[in-house]
């Protein structure tokens, strides 16, 4: 069994290597690539796919990259979540590992609702204790996929409401 540190290794290579050839393909329609989800946070181990937001110039039509993808080999994910349901998802397999690529146009405010909670879950221990609780009761099957997508909304909630609140401050 891997130890947390191995596993953030491996996951960041893979990372890396699916980014590089993302970038490769769609060099000039891609602003910025994010590594987020469970994988993107050393002490939370995710399951085996890794999540990449792929932040496109607003110009850039999804569905001329969409056929290019499935050409190349990626599946598009028609039912990713609830919460990036606007958005392309295209899946590619590097190692053991499922590749999700989130593709998103520069304009919405997405990228920085992810980027603060994953700020907030690695500078805050309490933040990150509750994560961790909430995967591992999913993981012993404690809750179901249903209820883990509906807690994980909520907890995300919070958090953005957290940060919204220490910007008042």
């Amino acid at each position: 069994m891997l130890t947390m540190n191995e596993y953030y290794n491996i996951t960041k290579h893979h990372y890396m290597e699916a980014s590089m050839e993302m970038l490769d393909h769609f060099r000039e329609n891609v602003i910025e690539v994010h590594h987020i989800g469970s994988t993107s946070i050393k002490e939370v181990k995710g399951f085996n796919d890794i999540d990449v937001l792929v932040i496109l110039k607003t110009i850039t039509d999804t569905s001329e990259l969409k056929e290019i993808l499935v050409a190349e080999g990626y599946e598009i994910i028609e039912d990713f979540n609830q919460y990036f349901s606007d958005e392309m998802v295209a899946r590619g397999k590097f190692g053991e590992f499922n590749v999700n690529f989130i593709f998103t146009p520069r304009g919405l405010n997405k990228k920085s609702q992810i980027l603060v909670c994953k700020e907030l879950l690695t500078q805050n221990e309490g933040y990150l204790k509750s994560f961790q609780t909430l995967k591992k009761r999913y993981e012993e099957k404690k809750i179901n996929e249903e209820q883990y997508q509906k807690e994980k909304k909520q907890f995300f909630s919070n958090l953005l409401e957290s940060a919204a609140d220490l910007k008042g401050v």
